[in-house]
């Protein structure tokens, strides 16, 4: 297989963009919703989990890096250098969760690749199997590698509704953004 330097320019930028879409989300998740956090790492409710499933919808692997890439950005600042392997772990679990599991819809033939054909009960089990994943992914990475003051069965849920609530927020705010887009656009005649 042989690839292009265009494709691999494309695909670089892709993945940096969604690494700064993401750090970018998780400020503004911060800024908005940081008096809901429930304990370090785990808010009530969680913008950047609706953005892991556009990017990743949207922009499959470079989405999936950029996610990646975004998440030891972030946990740069959020752990020390003792725990740099959990860092690591975590930014692996943000970004390939949601494409892996993507691919598992996409291989059931429960999610089209044509993003189109979403209708808005399909986004809502979509989004709680991606949220369901995420949490669960996150907090066995975190109980393996002995994260300070984990309690897996209790953590567990308030990350899966913080991750439902964010994603709902993000996935249904863009969709109604584009509709609105759509109707705004003049029609061909």
């Amino acid at each position: 297989m042989k690839v292009s330097l265009r494709n691999a320019f494309e695909k670089t930028a892709l993945t940096l963009l969604s690494a700064v879409l993401f750090v970018s989300f998780f400020e503004l998740n911060g800024w908005m919703f940081g008096f809901f956090e429930y304990s370090v790492g785990i808010n009530w409710v969680f913008l950047p989990a609706g953005f892991r499933i556009i990017l990743v919808l949207v922009l499959g692997l470079p989405g999936a890096l950029g996610i990646i890439w975004g998440t030891w950005f972030i946990d740069s600042a959020l752990f020390n250098s003792e725990t740099g392997v959990l860092a690591f772990m975590t930014g692996l679990v943000s970004g390939l969760t949601p494409w892996l599991v993507m691919k598992y819809l996409q291989r059931r033939q429960w999610l089209s690749p044509q993003l189109h054909a979403l209708t808005a009960s399909k986004l809502l089990n979509i989004t709680l199997i991606f949220s369901a994943a995420s949490a669960l992914a996150h907090q066995l990475v975190w109980w393996l590698l002995d994260r300070p003051e984990l309690n897996i069965w209790v953590d567990i849920w308030p990350m899966f509704l913080g991750n439902v609530l964010g994603a709902l927020l993000m996935l249904y705010g863009f969709k109604f953004l584009l509709e609105f887009i759509r109707k705004m656009a003049p029609t061909e005649r």
